[in-house]
């Protein structure tokens, strides 16, 4: 059983890898053996990340992009084709928290969390997709929310989107099965990321989701690793069109 969460020999391409969730999974696929391909805008944090997957003997490729771009979507998934070789798994990490009341919303909102969140996750998918198809397999994981179930006051247009991505998975999931590709989510509960750090740095607000987490604390990123071990890897091959939470409880409690 052991074997069936390597990754060795596997491509794996995750947006969003330069900080928080996105990063945590880059390394936790690159140290179960997988070569990485690193999206996102800081070119910067991205080579440190690079260089934290090499040190696991891993290739890893710096691929910059703007997911806000379409373009730059479907160029990163084409640079991970043609440089590393193949594409097993794509992890789309990448996305935009967003803290507003619905009566103040703008157009301009709209565009950037939807373009961010959902947009460039569908599209990512297709393109990535196109190569799964191909090649009858290939594995999937968008990262969800809390919100994908939950009504959180001030997060209507955010909670819309992650709502969104789950269902994207689900019909993926059909839409590909007969391919052997499986699409799935991660959906994290509060974790400690620099997006939920404004609330959590609140001590009153932090106690109240830690007093209503069964397993009693925050999150780290690093908690979203072996979910995305799981899901990239054989161990789950029978496992599609599902959204695994990852919250010490929260969801239940």
């Amino acid at each position: 059983m052991r074997g069936s969460f390597e990754l060795s020999g596997q491509v794996a391409l995750i947006s969003g890898a330069s900080r928080g969730i996105g990063r945590a999974i880059a390394l936790a696929l690159a140290e179960a053996g997988a070569d990485v391909a690193l999206a996102a805008r800081s070119t910067d944090a991205l080579d440190a990340v690079a260089a934290e997957a090499r040190a696991f003997g891993r290739r890893a490729l710096v691929v910059p992009t703007d997911v806000a771009r379409l373009d730059q979507v479907r160029g990163m998934v084409d640079r991970t084709v043609d440089e590393l070789g193949r594409i097993d798994v794509l992890v789309n990490a990448a996305g935009v928290g967003h803290r507003k009341p619905s009566t103040e919303l703008t157009e301009d909102d709209f565009d950037r969390v939807y373009g961010a969140n959902i947009k460039a996750v569908t599209f990512g998918c297709a393109a990535a997709g196109r190569h799964f198809v191909e090649q009858r397999s290939g594995k999937i994981i968008n990262v969800a929310s809390l919100t994908t179930t939950l009504g959180l006051p001030g997060r209507a247009l955010y909670g819309s989107t992650k709502g969104a991505v789950a269902q994207l998975t689900r019909a993926l999931a059909v839409e590909w099965g007969p391919y052997g590709v499986c699409v799935n989510a991660i959906a994290p509960g509060w974790i400690d990321t620099e997006l939920a750090r404004p609330v959590l740095k609140d001590p009153e607000f932090r106690a109240g989701i830690v007093k209503r987490t069964p397993l009693g604390r925050v999150g780290e990123p690093e908690d979203m690793g072996g979910a995305a071990v799981f899901l990239a890897s054989s161990a789950s091959d029978f496992v599609t069109g599902q959204i695994l939470y990852v919250d010490g409880g929260y969801i239940s409690a």
